[in-house]
């Protein structure tokens, strides 16, 4: 498992690579004026996301194995994994995490098993988010919002309650084959409360990101906070394209269509790639944090 670990985190830096370099590729920058202190300070927002993260999935595996498990060595495997999002397919995350399962005392099927319900936690409350976001201010900055508010709050009514019976219900009524899958036992909710908790407040800083980048690249201060919706929402349609590495194209596609009629085709393809690259930096700044701490320690 250690070579696992190995050979796959050499793998994720090569898709990394290779997605700052397409990104590079892209960026025309005598087309686009972009304001520096808004765009670093759109880092500190993903940053404090991928910290947030990795604590609630360490309180997932906790609630999972019935008891407390290491908190810096939990942290810092999630953020490690994060990275394996740049392989095609996103396998890389389970994989990763899974093989670094010894370290925290806990089996590798439950760690395995814990990814999958992080997703059925995350990516329906970062959907409900962005979707509050997009009906509640983005009228601004998405034009075609007329016809989501029809359907807009009952697909959020939905997410809602898909987290709600993993919160409320226990295990043991679940179908008996999606108990077999995921190799579970016990009794008890699948998720703890403050999960989806915490999956709101990472698809928030998402948005704070979202409005500072927006703000970088040439919007005013309102349509930037409608916009951060957008930016919300494009992350959550990228999970959905499984072969692309981190949704890249598709998260770019649904940031920049969203702001073109407000900004322009330049800079709405500037304030997409911009998120990228900062997204990029960001998870690659989180995990080498974390690495270091955990040395020194």
């Amino acid at each position: 498992m250690r070579a696992v670990r190995v050979v796959l985190t050499l793998v994720v830096f090569v898709f990394v690579a290779f997605a700052a370099r397409k990104l590079a590729l892209r960026w025309e920058s005598g087309k686009v004026h972009v304001a520096l202190l808004p765009a670093v300070l759109s880092l500190a927002p993903l940053i404090a996301a991928a910290v947030l993260l990795a604590w609630g999935w360490k309180q997932l595996v906790a609630h999972l194995v019935g008891r407390q498990v290491p908190t810096g060595p939990a942290v810092a495997l999630n953020l490690e994994s994060q990275l394996a999002r740049y392989m095609p397919g996103k396998v890389g995350v389970p994989v990763l995490r899974m093989a670094g399962a010894d370290a925290l005392g806990v089996p590798a099927i439950t760690v395995g098993s814990s990814v999958f319900i992080e997703i059925l936690s995350s990516e329906p409350v970062g959907a409900a988010v962005a979707g509050a976001l997009l009906v509640s201010i983005g009228g601004r900055v998405v034009q075609s919002l007329a016809s989501f508010e029809q359907w807009g709050f009952a697909a959020i009514g939905v997410l809602a309650t898909a987290t709600a019976v993993l919160v409320l219900v226990d295990r043991r009524h679940y179908p008996a084959l999606a108990l077999r899958l995921l190799k579970l036992q016990g009794r008890g909710p699948l998720c703890p409360p403050i999960l989806p908790l915490v999956h709101v407040g990472y698809w928030a800083l998402w948005a704070v990101h979202g409005a500072l980048v927006s703000y970088a690249v040439g919007a005013d201060l309102p349509t930037a906070i409608a916009s951060s919706g957008l930016y919300a929402l494009a992350p959550v349609v990228g999970f959905m394209a499984v072969p692309t590495p981190a949704g890249i194209g598709v998260r770019e596609a649904v940031v920049s269509m969203g702001l073109v009629t407000q900004l322009g085709s330049g800079p709405a393809l500037a304030a997409a790639i911009l998120s990228r690259g900062i997204s990029l930096a960001a998870d690659v700044l989180a995990w080498a944090v974390s690495r270091a701490v955990r040395r020194r320690r």
